[in-house]
C-alpha cells in the first residue's frame, strides 16, 4: 500500500464567491480565494495534512497552461464543471510523490506527467518566502470523476496556520470520501483504487467496499445502498450514474458545535447512524456534507 491519503476532493462550483459564503456560513474559516496558476480560482479550509478544496474558474485565458502530458488541470475542471457542480479530481495526499508515481505504475496505473508549481508567500515574521508543490496526475479511462493526483507539499509549513484551523463548528479533517458507484461500474472502481492504494487496502462490505488510505479511507456503494449512510438520496446528485465523490465525510469534535451552525443557516439535514447528514447538494457545490464525531489527528 503507497502512503496515499485523501488531502482534497476538489468541489468544484460554478459561483465561488457564494460557495465560499455557504461553507463560511457552516462555521468553517476560510482563507480570502486565491489563484492556481492554470486559471481556476480556490478557496480552502484547512485541516492537518488535509484540505477542504472549493475551486471555480477564475481566468479563461490561463486554463492551458501547466500542462501534465496531455492533461490540463484547468481544462479538466471546466469540462467537467459544465456538466455539473461536484468532485470531479482529487487530490491525494503524499510524502513522497516520485515515489508514489512509481508504486502506482507498477501496480498498472498511469502517471499523465508532473506539474511543479510554487507561489510567493509572506511570513509571520515579515520574510519572503516560497511554497513548493509537485503534482502527479493519475487517471483512469472511463472513470473522469475519479481522476487523482499525487500532492506533495514541500512546504506545509506555509500552508498550514494553526489560526485557521480551529474552525468554530469543531471539524478537523475528513474521516472518508464517499463515491457512488452502481453494481456494473463496482469492478472498475475497485480496480482503480487498488491501483492507487494497493490490493490489500480493499475490504469488502455488505453494502460495497471501502479502501483504506494513508489519511482516511474511500467508502464506495451504490444509490440503493447508500441509504444505509444518509437515507435516500436526491434523485438529482449525480444524476448521470458517473462514479464520483459525492459526500465528503468529515470529523468533528462534538455534533453539538455543527448542529448551530446548521440550524442558524436554514440548511436541511437529518441525523443517521450516529452522522449528521446535509442534503442540500446544490447548496454544496454538488455533494452531500456528513458530520461525524471522531478522534482528531495527533
Amino acid at each position: 500500500m503507497t502512503s496515499l491519503g485523501i488531502d482534497h476532493p476538489l468541489v468544484c462550483v460554478r459561483d465561488l464567491a457564494e460557495a465560499r459564503e455557504t461553507y463560511l456560513s457552516l462555521g468553517f474559516l476560510m482563507k480570502p480565494p486565491g489563484m492556481h496558476p492554470w486559471g481556476t480560482s480556490t478557496a480552502l479550509v484547512i485541516f492537518r495534512n488535509q484540505l477542504l478544496e472549493l475551486v471555480g474558474i477564475g481566468d479563461k485565458s490561463l486554463l492551458d497552461g501547466h500542462p501534465a502530458g496531455d492533461f490540463r488541470f484547468g481544462r479538466h475542471v471546466q469540462h467537467w464543471l459544465a456538466e455539473r457542480e461536484g468532485v470531479s479530481l482529487t487530490a491525494l495526499n503524499s510524502g513522497d510523490a516520485a515515489a508514489d508515481e512509481a508504486a502506482v505504475v507498477a501496480r498498472g496505473g498511469h502517471c499523465e506527467g508532473t506539474i511543479e508549481f510554487g507561489r510567493d508567500v509572506t511570513r509571520d515574521d515579515g520574510a519572503r518566502d516560497r511554497t513548493a508543490t509537485t503534482l502527479k496526475i493519475f487517471t483512469r479511462p472511463g472513470l473522469p470523476r475519479l481522476s487523482m493526483f499525487a500532492c506533495q507539499q514541500h512546504r506545509r509549513d506555509l500552508i498550514e496556520f494553526p489560526e485557521w484551523m480551529d474552525h468554530p463548528n469543531g471539524a478537523h479533517g475528513f474521516v472518508s470520501a464517499t463515491v457512488l458507484a452502481e453494481p456494473v461500474d463496482q469492478p472498475a472502481v475497485k480496480d482503480w483504487l487498488s491501483t492507487l492504494h494497493g490490493p490489500e487496502a480493499v475490504t469488502e462490505t455488505g453494502w460495497g467496499f471501502t479502501v483504506a488510505t494513508g489519511k482516511g479511507h474511500w467508502r464506495v456503494l451504490s444509490r440503493d445502498a447508500a441509504r444505509v449512510f444518509f437515507g435516500p438520496l436526491p434523485e438529482d446528485l449525480a444524476p448521470d450514474g458517473a462514479p464520483s465523490v459525492i459526500s465528503l465525510d468529515i470529523g468533528c469534535r462534538a455534533l453539538d458545535r455543527v448542529r448551530p451552525f446548521v440550524d442558524s443557516g436554514g440548511f436541511a439535514s437529518h441525523e443517521i447512524g450516529g452522522a449528521l447528514v446535509l442534503t442540500e447538494h446544490a447548496r454544496l457545490g454538488g455533494i452531500l456534507l456528513t458530520f461525524r464525531e471522531a478522534p482528531s489527528a495527533p
